[in-house]
């Protein structure tokens, strides 16, 4: 099967999209995929885990949801669909001065062109445009971090606090199934999404759950003992050195990063915070690499896990859109 280029690619994932849509909580392979669009495996991977998610995922509160939620696991695909054509769009300033930053944190990290007659990258005069239309003001931003709608995240970081068990009414997007367990709750992270790690009474195991699935959780009067190494982060990242770290200075605006994050330590440099973050995967750290953008200066990092990391991320995605 021969290779795609990026106008074949769209016209088949349009196409589809909705057609594994309609199939429900029955998905489609991988394999047959392949096979019925053409579609190169490797690429449809690619395409699906970070195309499909990073464009039409709502990273920055512009709409209140994902437009397409794709989900990938044991060779097979799902796609739940958010009709947002049966709502009328509105994009307010807080949340284009939004997207300015998130376009401005990835130009950043792109190649500077040496030659000053040579033409803007697409995705700056994009970003120049909307800061045109902006006006003044669009060199501020205030981000707030959005919190379950349901009020989820606030019972569970009161659980958190008091050791409180949870009865969480959860549905697994990939099997299409709604249950109701206890949960230990230890920890909440955001890395796009809010998730909680917790030790599940039903499996007998250590778990990790997305809030926006939750479909109830309510506090219940049964205490539990919280991991007694506080060496030891509850979501069990290793915090002693056993795996890489990265060494990342952060400005005021990006100190969450400690707060969210497992981490080593921090210290109070001058303007910021210096925090030393272990590393349990490449994709993770570029993640967060792209999403930190210019808040972030990487001091010391595992060899290719540095600036070079950031950059070949942000010219992989957008070469993606050309």
């Amino acid at each position: 099967m021969s290779s795609l280029n990026a106008a074949e690619r769209a016209g088949r994932l349009l196409n589809l999209i909705p057609w594994v849509e309609k199939r429900g909580s029955v998905g489609a392979s991988i394999e047959e995929l392949a096979r019925a669009f053409e579609y190169p495996v490797a690429t449809l991977v690619g395409d699906l885990t970070e195309v499909v998610n990073l464009v039409t995922g709502d990273r920055y509160g512009l709409y209140g949801d994902l437009v397409f939620d794709v989900a990938v696991a044991d060779g097979r695909v799902w796609v739940n669909r958010n009709d947002l054509l049966g709502r009328p769009l509105s994009v307010d300033r807080v949340a284009m001065v939004s997207a300015v930053a998130a376009g401005r944190a990835v130009v950043s990290q792109l190649p500077v062109d040496k030659d000053p007659d040579a033409e803007m990258d697409p995705l700056a005069r994009a970003v120049a445009k909307l800061s045109v239309a902006l006006g003044a003001g669009s060199e501020s931003i205030e981000v707030r971090l959005r919190s379950s709608t349901d009020g989820h995240l606030e019972i569970l970081q009161k659980a958190i606090s008091e050791g409180r068990c949870v009865e969480l009414t959860y549905h697994s997007y990939g099997r299409d199934v709604e249950a109701t367990r206890v949960i230990e709750p230890h920890r909440c992270l955001y890395d796009g999404f809010w998730y909680l790690t917790a030790y599940c009474r039903l499996a007998g195991a250590m778990r990790s759950f997305r809030l926006d699935r939750v479909r109830k959780a309510v506090a219940v009067d049964e205490s539990f003992s919280p991991p007694g190494d506080r060496e030891a982060p509850m979501d069990g990242i290793p915090v002693d050195g056993s795996i890489p770290e990265v060494v990342l200075e952060v400005d005021d605006s990006a100190r969450w990063v400690a707060e969210q994050y497992p981490n080593r330590g921090t210290e109070e440099v001058d303007g910021g915070l210096r925090v030393v973050i272990p590393v349990t995967a490449e994709r993770w750290l570029e993640r967060l690499l792209l999403r930190l953008g210019p808040s972030a200066r990487i001091v010391e990092a595992p060899e290719g896990q540095g600036d070079a990391l950031r950059r070949a991320a942000a010219t992989r995605i957008l070469a993606r859109y050309r």
